[in-house]
Order: structure tokens, then C-alpha cells, then sequence
């Protein structure tokens, strides 16, 4: 199928752009203002309706990111994504799926499968191209089971121990009344420890494209703060993905620079994202901003501040719990 953005004598030239883009569903038509969109970002892009020409693209030609219809038929759903695995030119490329089938065991089979990121259908423009973005971006991902069980013989590392062992003190003992001042208190600490200027804990109900800042490091005065997901596409991806992701240079992005120029209280250099498990189910994510770009730490590192993460879950699961049954009666009171 033609390139739905093969420039002409008066567009820019392909040499230009600096990534590449396939999109896979029944009409591309939908994606003509996306692809207008990917093109002024200096991305090239294009669709195509049937999985077998498809398959071939991305085996001809090296794409940076694609986007399928998990319904694109032929060969089932989570086979069509293992295939662009093992097909594509590009052994790294991303894989955004979109479906309408958004329950949590769908959203489970398709990363396992190996998507990278999941989207409801339908979609707004602005949302799928923030994911798109996203995803081009220079963020990095591990999966919680590379670092989870590291052992902790490096000396340099007991600082993160004592942290953890503190931080599980202030979480046991906290008195009905002072939960916002105990998860300050504790973020405070971790933020401390890992130079960030801003450590939020965040529960999210991704269904509903909402979340609430429970507290930050920076203000003790904040927190119950609702936000709005799809401003987010970091704390989006591991809430789906359940891996932990580093953004190491926001600035190296269209889109993650504006994540520091939003944020204009405070400097941004990278940015930390761990997933909150309870019951083994990602609720939320604790993320730490830091002032200047930062590689992934050790795995030691890593395996500590994922324990504080994991800590925090109880807390923050009882706030969601709240959360939703507060809701649930306003909607039956209504």
C-alpha cells in the first residue's frame, strides 16, 4: 500500500525525519490527521489494512513503531504481535496496540505477548500521539524479575537498605489521622537519598484515565491531587507493562521536554517510574524526578527502591479502595 505520507516537491523531504511509523487496522483513514500530526514532529509514517502486507512492511523496512488493531485478523490477535517480533527489521521496534477489548486480562496477554503499550479504542488524536511519542522517545524499561532478586553484598548500596528499613518503620506505625504526614515523611527520605527534587506516590485507575497524587517530597501540603493519565504516557506505560522505566535526558524528546517545561516549579533532568504491586497488580506508581541526566542505577539500587515501592502498596491500595467506593456511591446516590 502507498505511504500515506510520501512527500511531494513541497513537503520535506524523507532524509528528514528521524523516525519511522507503520500503522495496521481495517481503515488508516482514521490515522490521516496522526500521521499530518507525526509528520510536522518530523516522524514518517503510514498505514496498511491487511496483516500478511503488513508483516511484509515490517519485514522490508526498519520502523521505529508501529501501531496494530489487536482485530487485524488472519492470524489471531497475540500470534500478530509475536510475528512482528520475529519478522521485523528492526528487532527493537515498539508495539503500541489499540483495542477495544480493555479488561485487565486482555491488557495482560497483549504485553506478555510483547506489546509494548496498550490504548482503548476509541482514541483521541492527542492521545495516541502522546503514546507515539512517548515511545520514540529515550526512555528505558526493565522487567521487575531482572532486578527483584539481586543480592545485596555491595557496601555502597547499605545507605538504600537503611532507607528501606526506615521508610518500612514510618509506614508500620502510622496513627489513624497522619497518613498524608507519614507518606510525606517517607517520600521525603527517598528523595533525600536519590537527589530528586520531586517524589510522588500515585494510584491510578487506568480504565477510567485517572490518578491521584497521594503525596510528594516537595510540599507537604499536597496530596489527594487528581491528575489526569493521559497526561502522562510514562506512568501509563508501567501501569500496563508493570516494568520499571527510566527517561534519562527529558529533554532529548518533543514530548518529554514538555513534561519539564509543564513543570515549571521545579528543574527536570530525568525521570524515575517504579510500579506499586498489590496483590499482584499494578495500582499505582511511585516516580522520582531528579535535576540532571541520569543512567539507570545498579540493580542493588534498583531492588531497594522497588521494595519502598512495593511497601507503600498497602497504603496506597486502601486510598484507591476509598477511592472507588466513594465513587461507587455517588454514582447510585445520583
Amino acid at each position: 500500500m502507498k505511504n500515506q505520507n510520501a512527500p511531494d516537491e513541497n513537503n520535506t523531504q524523507p532524509e528528514s525525519y528521524h523516525s519511522k511509523v507503520i500503522f495496521g487496522d481495517f481503515s488508516v483513514a482514521k490515522f490521516t490527521t496522526l500521521i499530518q500530526w507525526l509528520n510536522k514532529e518530523k516522524v514518517a509514517a503510514e498505514g496498511v489494512t491487511e496483516p500478511t502486507a503488513f508483516l511484509e512492511r515490517v519485514n522490508g523496512e526498519s520502523f521505529d513503531l508501529c501501531v496494530i488493531n489487536l482485530l487485524l485478523g488472519g492470524i489471531g490477535p497475540f500470534e500478530l504481535i509475536r510475528k512482528v517480533r520475529e519478522k521485523s527489521l528492526n528487532k527493537k521496534i515498539k508495539i503500541v496496540v489499540i483495542s477495544r477489548q480493555v479488561h485487565k486480562v486482555n491488557i495482560q496477554n497483549t504485553i506478555s505477548a510483547g506489546a509494548n503499550d496498550f490504548v482503548a479504542d476509541p482514541f483521541e488524536n492527542e492521545v495516541l500521539l502522546t503514546r507515539i511519542l512517548y515511545h520514540l522517545g529515550p526512555q528505558k524499561t526493565i522487567d521487575l524479575k531482572e532486578y527483584e532478586a539481586i543480592p545485596l553484598g555491595n557496601p555502597d548500596q547499605w545507605n538504600f537498605v537503611n532507607l528501606s528499613l526506615e521508610v518500612s518503620e514510618l509506614l508500620s506505625h502510622i496513627e489513624r489521622g497522619r497518613e498524608h504526614e507519614v507518606m510525606y515523611q517517607a517520600l521525603k527520605k527517598v528523595s533525600d537519598l536519590t537527589d530528586s527534587n520531586r517524589t510522588s506516590l500515585i494510584v491510578a485507575e487506568p480504565e477510567m484515565g485517572t490518578g491521584v497524587v497521594l503525596a510528594s517530597s516537595d510540599d507537604p501540603s499536597f496530596y489527594d491531587f487528581p491528575v489526569q493519565l493521559a497526561k502522562y504516557p510514562e506512568i501509563q506505560h508501567v501501569l500496563y507493562s508493570g516494568k520499571f522505566v527510566l527517561i534519562p535526558d527529558v529533554t532529548t524528546s518533543a514530548l518529554t521536554r514538555e513534561i519539564s517545561r509543564s513543570v515549571k516549579t521545579i528543574p527536570i533532568g530525568s525521570l524515575m517510574v517504579f510500579p506499586v504491586r498489590y496483590q499482584n497488580e499494578v495500582i499505582g506508581v511511585l516516580t522520582i524526578r531528579r535535576p540532571r541526566v541520569s543512567e539507570i542505577p545498579v540493580h542493588e539500587t534498583l531492588r531497594v527502591l522497588q521494595t519502598i515501592a512495593n511497601n507503600m502498596a498497602a497504603q496506597a491500595n486502601i486510598k484507591l479502595l476509598l477511592r472507588k467506593i466513594y465513587r461507587d456511591q455517588k454514582t447510585q446516590t445520583g
